[in-house]
């Protein structure tokens, strides 16, 4: 297994210029959701980053069979020490029961060299799979944590970029 998944952000041309200019990796480039026009190019090698401005993530945990081709979710979590016991326990369960329908990996990361900042990327068939995932499970994101004032968490969501004809 990898011990880091890489990440940069930038719009489509300059992303698409360094995937081009680097045909040995299978860099994956993604379009935000929510924002159109903004692009993030993944590389999940386990290589040194072919990135001038990269952000890094540790691998803590991983299951299931990686589909870069289709919907990802990155959720942030700000996680205190007993909190991270509690959110590392729930994944781990999550992980040993089976991944939810529709959901091909799941990855448990932190931002490198910040254990506090807890990251987990699913990729997924769909959106809407996610969603009612997220939706009708306390597995992800414990009531607890959200109904707590100090609670900080950020979600993110990309599909493959179309390629330009």
């Amino acid at each position: 297994m990898n011990n880091q998944i890489v990440i940069t952000f930038g719009n489509e041309e300059i992303l698409s210029e360094l995937k081009n200019k680097h045909p040995d990796r299978d860099l994956v480039m993604y379009q935000a959701l929510s924002q159109p026009g903004e692009y993030m190019l993944l590389d999940h090698s386990g290589k040194d980053p072919v990135f001038k401005a990269p952000v890094y993530y540790d691998i803590l945990s991983h299951s299931g069979e990686d589909d870069w081709n289709g919907f990802i979710s990155f959720s942030t979590l700000d996680l205190n020490f007993d909190q991270q016991k509690v959110f590392d326990a729930r994944i781990n369960k999550l992980r040993s029961d089976g991944l939810p329908d529709g959901m091909h990996s799941i990855y448990s990361l932190n931002y490198h060299k910040d254990i506090s900042q807890r990251i987990i990327l699913g990729s997924w068939d769909s959106y809407s799979d996610f969603e009612l995932w997220k939706n009708s499970s306390d597995e992800f994101i414990p009531k607890e944590y959200r109904d707590s004032p100090s609670f900080y968490s950020h979600e993110a969501y990309y599909t493959p970029a179309k390629p330009k004809n």
